[in-house]
């Protein structure tokens, strides 16, 4: 006879396990009462009588050799009072039923092998599972990565690692914590970590353990694709309802129903101008792309409070975040949302400042449009503010300047009243419009007026001139002065 030790100490627990090169089969007792640290082989149940104490010993006759349960009994009772721990018979079927009693009082388990099986493969098989060899742990790790490559559909990530782990012989667990476990193995889900996987110390472990967590970051990132398809499509469709003409915004509504969207509630736009210039260069492209999937990614996986959804839509370089419900999201709650936001451009676009402007509540799809015009007038002002974030004053005037700014043809009109200042280039078109707006509110006075633009009367009065002549306007026209008025006023909020 001969035998092997090892301080690893496994139990017959991880000889059942279904990526067992060899399978046995528990005939009685307990599977883990005591670890096996070394194996012995004898020729009989007789022979059992000389085995050594806390051995794990193979009876290398076939079954026919030990048929009789009389002999089984004494074989068992023998091997208690030598204090083995587990008995291997070589093609032993069900044991009698004075057998599996006393083997189960002994706390001794007796596995069976199959009666085809070399028992020379059973000895060394068995030796180097208790010794911790390398071509157990590599065995066990081809199975596991036998596992990875025939993925069940709808499996999920814990289905997937009682899977790996049962073939393995350990248990893996997994965390979704961001920042994963300390030597955990990271899960990336759409490049980003989310989570690891960790299991015990064990070479097995340690080889697969990587593919491990890519076909879980592979789940995941299926699971997160069909999530948020639907939430592309409603991004695109919330586009359109928000930048179309007030027509074709209505029959955009049941298109957005089907789509889960609940225009019919109430909505409050948050409007995001990223701090970085809206560029045509392919890398800026792609980065505002980046930034708009990880607000996208960061929306969807943050729990909102019943009855609240948020989703996100793009406007040339701008992002609208649209916050729907049955009743106003108050203000503190989108500031909430901003500061979740914030966090979540720092993590992953560390540099990038952005502005944030808060529409109020409106329900509808009027109000929907009426909210993505007040939250884009109150970001113009949060990027000249050193908080940058604004939220909109729904005093009167300013809903009516926000309404003018948000409509297509008032742009149009405002454009055309301005062009020939336009003209003049941008610097002096901005200096034109400041005097006369500035003119304007103070109502034709130019000392007022000279005041606020820290000018001489003189010099305003000349200014005056210039640009009602370049206009061609008559301010003493009360049309034409108010439409000016309401223009300038346009463009300064922008």
């Amino acid at each position: 006879m001969g035998y092997w030790h090892n301080p690893g100490m496994p139990y017959v627990a991880d000889l059942l396990r279904s990526g067992s090169r060899i399978p046995f089969t528990l005939l009685a007792g307990p599977p883990d009462a005591a670890p096996l640290t070394f194996v012995t082989a004898v020729e009989s149940l007789d022979g059992v009588r000389r085995a050594p104490t806390g051995a794990l010993v193979v009876v290398t006759g076939r079954a026919s050799s030990y048929a009789d349960g009389y002999q089984t009994d004494i074989a068992i009772r023998t091997a208690a009072e030598r204090r083995v721990h587990a008995l291997v018979l070589i093609g032993g079927g069900p044991l009698p039923v004075t057998a599996t009693r006393l083997a189960a009082r002994a706390n001794l388990a007796v596995l069976s092998a199959d009666e085809d099986r070399d028992v020379a493969e059973i000895v060394l098989y068995l030796g180097q599972v208790i010794r911790g060899d390398a071509a157990d742990s590599l065995a066990r790790a081809r199975a596991a990565l036998d596992v990875l490559r025939e993925p069940v559909a709808g499996e999920s990530p814990v289905d997937l690692l009682d899977r790996v782990g049962d073939v393995l012989g350990r248990t893996l667990t997994m965390t979704d914590d961001a920042s994963g476990p300390e030597g955990g193995e990271p899960i990336r889900v759409a490049g980003r970590r989310h989570g690891a996987v960790t299991g015990p110390a064990d070479d097995a472990v340690r080889l697969v353990l990587p593919a491990v967590a890519a076909a879980i970051g592979r789940i995941k990132e299926s699971a997160l694709e069909r999530a948020t398809a639907p939430g592309q499509t409603r991004s695109d469709i919330l586009t359109e309802l928000i930048v179309a003409e007030r027509a074709q915004a209505g029959l955009l509504a049941d298109r957005a129903r089907l789509l889960g969207l609940a225009v019919d509630d109430v909505h409050t736009v948050i409007w995001i101008t990223p701090g970085r210039p809206a560029g045509t260069d392919p890398a800026e492209l792609a980065e505002r792309r980046r930034l708009f999937d990880t607000l996208t990614l960061h929306a969807h996986q943050t729990r909102h409070p019943t009855g609240e959804s948020w989703n996100l839509a793009r406007l040339a370089a701008d992002i609208l975040l649209v916050g729907t419900a049955r009743t106003e999201i108050r203000e503190l709650r989108c500031r909430q949302m901003i500061d979740s936001m914030r966090a979540a451009v720092a993590d992953e676009h560390p540099g990038l400042t952005a502005s944030f402007g808060i529409g109020t509540s409106q329900r509808g799809i009027d109000g929907l449009r009426q909210s993505a015009m007040e939250a884009r007038a109150a970001a113009a002002i949060a990027a000249r503010s050193p908080e940058r974030v604004h939220a909109f004053d729904a005093t009167g005037i300013n809903r009516v300047l926000a309404g003018i700014a948000g409509s297509p043809l008032s742009r149009r009109v405002i454009d055309d009243l301005l062009g020939p200042v336009d003209a003049l280039g941008p610097a002096r078109a901005a200096e034109a419009i400041a005097t006369l707006g500035a003119y304007l509110d103070a109502r034709g006075s130019l000392k007022a007026a000279a005041a606020r633009l820290r000018l001489h009367p003189n010099a305003v009065n000349y200014r005056i001139k210039k640009i009602t002549e370049r206009l061609g306007a008559d301010l003493s026209d009360p049309d034409t002065a108010f439409a000016l008025h309401l223009a300038c006023r346009v463009r300064l909020r922008d």
